[in-house]
C-alpha cells in the first residue's frame, strides 16, 4: 500500500479521499472476502480506476495480501515474515564482526544465544515474582486471565474487557438448535452488528469479528455475552497455552521427536572445541 501513491495519479491521490477509502477497504479486518470485493469494486467504479494496471493486478492476487482472507487464521497480529528476519538481523548484528573468521563468527553465534536464552530465564522469573496486573473490575474471567496470562498479553485481555460494556450492546436473540445466536453492537465499529454463538453442549462460544482465530485472544463481543454465571463458558480450550506464564514447561522436541533433554551434551565440547581451534590459529598467525 505504501506504492499506492506512485501507481495512481497524484491528482486522485490529493485533491480526493481515494487513500483514505482504499485503505479502509483493505485493513478492515471486519470483512469477510465477498463483502472486500465489493467494496472495493465500488471504489474503483467511483474513481473509475478499472484501467489501472497495477490496481487489477493487485486486485488478482487479493488473497495472498489481503488480511480479510487470513480472518480464520492465527497469524500472530500479521507478524510478516520480512518483520521476523529483520529483527533477528539487528539482534545478531550486534555480535557480529565483518572481518572474523569463521571460528570468531561461531563464539560470537554461542554468545548471542546465551544472550537470548538469559532474556527469556529473565522474563520467566519476572512473571512470577512481579505483582500481578491490576484488575479494574470484579467479573471472573478477568482475574482468572490475571493468573494465567502473561502480563503483556493480559494487558491486551483487559483491554478488551473495559471497552465491553462500553461499546457492546444486545440487539437481538435467537435460537438454532443447541446454539444460542446474539447479535452484539459495536459502537466502537462503526456500530456494526456481530454475531456471538454460544454451544450449550460443548460450551464453545465464537464471533463472527474472528478476534480468537486471528490473536488467539477472546474479543470484547465474547466477554460481554459471558457472564459470571455461565463460568464454564470460559474454558482452557479458549486459553491459548503459549500466552500463558507456564508456556514455557511444556517439553521440547528436536527435528527428530526427542527431547532435547534426553539429547549428549554436546553442546559444551564443540564449543570447547572452537576455543581450542581459535587459541591454535592465533598461535600460527603469531609464528609467520
Amino acid at each position: 500500500m505504501k506504492k499506492l501513491t506512485d501507481k495512481v495519479e497524484s491528482q486522485i491521490c490529493k485533491e480526493t479521499d481515494f487513500v483514505e477509502r482504499i485503505c479502509g477497504v483493505v485493513w478492515d479486518t471486519d470483512l469477510e472476502p465477498i463483502e472486500f470485493e465489493e467494496k472495493w469494486t465500488q471504489v474503483i467504479n467511483d474513481f473509475e480506476l478499472n484501467d489501472n494496471t497495477w490496481l487489477t493486478y493487485m486486485y488478482g492476487k487479493r488473497h495472498k495480501w489481503i488480511p480479510a482472507y487470513f480472518r480464520d487464521l492465527p497469524l500472530g497480529c500479521l507478524l510478516k515474515t520480512t518483520q521476523r528476519s529483520e529483527s533477528q538481523n539487528s539482534y545478531f548484528k550486534r555480535f557480529e564482526s565483518i572481518d572474523g573468521t569463521l571460528v570468531e563468527f561461531w563464539l560470537r553465534f554461542q554468545s548471542a544465544m546465551e544472550q537470548q536464552r538469559y532474556n527469556h530465564r529473565f522474563l520467566n522469573a519476572l512473571q512470577v515474582t512481579k505483582t500481578l496486573p491490576q484488575v479494574s473490575s470484579k467479573t471472573m474471567i478477568e482475574k482468572h486471565a490475571s493468573k494465567i496470562y502473561t502480563h503483556t498479553v493480559f494487558y491486551e485481555f483487559q483491554e478488551q474487557v473495559q471497552m465491553a460494556p462500553c461499546s457492546c450492546a444486545v440487539r437481538g436473540f435467537s435460537e438454532q438448535g443447541n446454539m444460542h445466536i446474539i447479535n452484539v453492537e459495536d459502537a466502537y465499529r462503526k456500530h456494526r452488528i456481530f454475531q456471538v454463538a454460544h454451544n450449550n453442549e460443548s460450551k464453545e462460544t465464537t464471533c463472527t469479528c474472528k478476534m480468537f482465530e486471528r490473536k488467539e485472544i477472546l474479543c470484547k463481543h465474547i466477554i460481554w455475552i459471558i457472564s459470571e454465571k455461565d463460568r464454564k463458558a470460559y474454558r482452557n480450550k479458549d486459553i491459548e497455552t503459549r500466552w500463558t506464564k507456564k508456556s514455557y514447561r511444556k517439553p521440547l522436541y528436536g527435528l527428530d521427536g526427542k527431547l532435547l533433554q534426553d539429547y549428549d551434551p554436546t553442546d559444551l565440547r564443540k564449543l570447547e572445541l572452537s576455543r581450542r581451534y581459535y587459541n591454535n590459529s592465533l598461535k600460527s598467525l603469531q609464528k609467520h
